[in-house]
């Protein structure tokens, strides 16, 4: 009767533990230091597929902002739009997302990766 407990209580705390280290802040708008990667991800039902590339982006970026990146792709530096739907913080590590991700995170979508990085 006691083991049962003990495991359940152990499943229960690293649930908890797990869950919060995974929260995000989101937050209105950073300052970046101008570069950073975008992650963009090709999703085939089952599996997804993602593709890097460094960009160079304005040193301030806010939620809903429909920002111009360049992209450097083949050793050239292309113009892209991206639309800032959500941005989320982990300490000095942003992301700005196209989509605004899930509650559980299960759900990827393009988004740039910058660090350092920090709220306005």
């Amino acid at each position: 009767m006691f083991q049962p407990y003990v495991a359940f209580t152990l499943i229960a705390m690293l649930t908890i533990s797990t869950a919060k280290a995974q929260q995000l802040d989101y937050v209105d708008s950073v300052s970046t230091p101008g570069e950073g990667r975008l992650v963009t991800i090709d999703s085939y039902w089952l599996l997804a597929f993602s593709h890097t590339y460094d960009i160079r982006l304005p040193e301030h970026v806010s939620q809903g902002d429909d920002v111009m990146i360049e992209v450097k792709q083949d050793d050239r530096w292309q113009a892209e739009p991206f639309t800032v739907t959500a941005i989320s913080i982990f300490q000095d590590l942003c992301r700005l997302h196209r989509q605004h991700p899930s509650q559980d995170g299960r759900f990827p979508s393009d988004a740039i990766y910058i660090q350092p990085c920090h709220s306005e």
